[in-house]
């Protein structure tokens, strides 16, 4: 009896966590993508990481820190993977809410469209 007292005790706080948790990740994801967007973005990448099936950056001269989710695309990219390809040293470029941002590689530019939130 106490064993099943104790399982139902842990499965009613997991679900309390769950549904407390799930509306603040949205919050914090709508949060993020609504930074990104308004901004205007020019600069090089200073670090760059996979995030969440997206893509985190840092720009130098920028303390901000940028998560999209960058769609790949053989027209517009060559579907190279923007957390892949991206490396500290290259560039990027977005006007503040334009739908499209600009990875200047070397002598390449890679367009990436971005899932909107």
């Amino acid at each position: 009896m106490q064993k099943k007292l104790f399982i139902i005790s842990m499965l009613i706080l997991l679900c309390v966590t769950v549904f407390y948790f799930i509306p603040y990740q949205d919050e914090k994801v709508k949060r993020e993508f609504d930074l990104f967007y308004s901004s205007q973005l020019s600069g090089k990448i200073i670090k760059i990481e996979e995030y969440s099936r997206g893509s985190n950056f840092i720009l130098e001269n920028n303390p901000n820190e940028y998560a999209f989710y960058p769609y790949t695309d053989k027209r517009l990219n060559n579907n190279q993977i923007f957390q892949y390809i991206a490396k500290p040293g290259d560039s990027v470029f977005k006007s503040a809410y334009s739908d499209t941002l600009f990875l200047i590689k070397g002598n390449k530019t890679y367009s990436y469209t971005f899932r909107k939130i």
